[in-house]
């Protein structure tokens, strides 16, 4: 359960109000002769009427009741109820927590979503949304909401099948073939000349696994020189040597990072066709991304055809 009188709290420490009247109160007012007293005199009765209106008027603002289906409203924002529950919805999807049916919950949303209203309202006041940094975020906003909302009409209804999927998955059979991994076993030795003798005793039975646990000086070795199954191995040489041995094979002494090696493939799996079944619904995916990205980049082309578009290659050579 969300203790929202600690989340205001914490969110809102710091944000004091402070609301000013009667000012005039603590003005001072000059000692005047007759007629200038009798003209403050008509002046202050303006000032006062004036004051009045606006008390009048501000107390009319918070007596009017709030229009149909409006939940709240600061100067002429307004929130209605239908904008209220998409926002519970966005804040649920940001807190996974946030159950809106809790007591205060709806409440703590709105007293944030005011707040965010007065500061909005006291800033524009203050003209920050006439800054250049304001204006050019808003512009960018704009411009991505644009580019979704039109990129999004154009690939409604821009969907692959299933007969699409099958014509792919028969017209390119190398796509689909299951890399090759083999299971690699390694002995790293600091000489020549030991690797050799080494593979001798491979030659003549030696059990691999043991003689890696043994005596080999790579990291392996706690491993019994297991490197698990690879689809590229560590370095060139060793991937030469690799490739062509088949299950059970040894190759021959060569050098690398370590020393001299000798490795052993111990199994061999992969090299075949996945079978249509079983990626039907990711090609499915795949390929309506590519129409629909198609779609996409062909409105972009017939555009670049009636609009100007000017690049100046230069200045991307600057260092900056």
């Amino acid at each position: 359960m969300m203790d929202f009188t600690r989340t205001r709290a914490v969110i809102f420490t710091g944000l004091i109000v402070l609301l000013s009247t009667g000012c005039d109160a603590f003005v001072s007012k000059p000692k005047t002769t007759s007629k200038s007293s009798s003209r403050s005199a008509a002046t202050d009765a303006k000032k006062v009427d004036v004051a009045a209106i606006k008390s009048e008027s501000a107390a009319k603002m918070l007596t009017e009741p709030l229009p149909a289906g409006v939940v709240a409203k600061v100067g002429e924002w307004t929130l209605t109820l239908e904008e209220f529950e998409g926002r519970l919805k966005g804040v649920k999807q940001v807190v996974p927590d946030f159950d809106a049916r809790e007591p205060g919950a709806k409440e703590a949303v709105l007293d944030e979503l005011l707040r965010q209203q007065l500061l909005v309202y006291e800033g524009r006041r203050q003209k920050v949304d006439q800054t250049q940094d304001i204006r050019n975020a808003v512009k960018d906003f704009e411009n991505t909401l644009i580019v979704r909302e039109f990129a999004e009409s154009l690939v409604k209804g821009v969907l692959a099948t299933e007969q699409d999927a099958r014509e792919y998955y028969d017209a390119n059979p190398d796509v689909f073939i299951v890399p090759v991994e083999k299971r690699v076993r390694e002995i790293v030795l600091l000489t020549e000349a030991e690797a050799k003798s080494v593979l001798v005793e491979l030659l003549q039975g030696a059990d691999f696994a043991q003689i890696a646990k043994d005596r080999s000086k790579g990291k392996s070795a706690v491993l019994e020189g297991d490197l698990g199954y690879l689809t590229e191995p560590p370095f060139e040489l060793m991937k030469k040597e690799i490739d062509p041995l088949k299950k059970g094979e040894i190759s021959r002494v060569f050098s690398g990072p370590e020393g001299y090696y000798l490795v052993k493939v111990e199994d061999v799996r992969g090299g075949n066709k996945q079978p249509y079944a079983e990626i039907e619904t990711d090609l499915v995916k795949w390929l309506t991304g590519q129409k629909q990205q198609q779609a996409v980049m062909e409105v972009i082309a017939k555009t670049a055809e009636t609009v100007k578009v000017q690049v100046n290659a230069e200045l991307l050579k600057g260092d900056k």
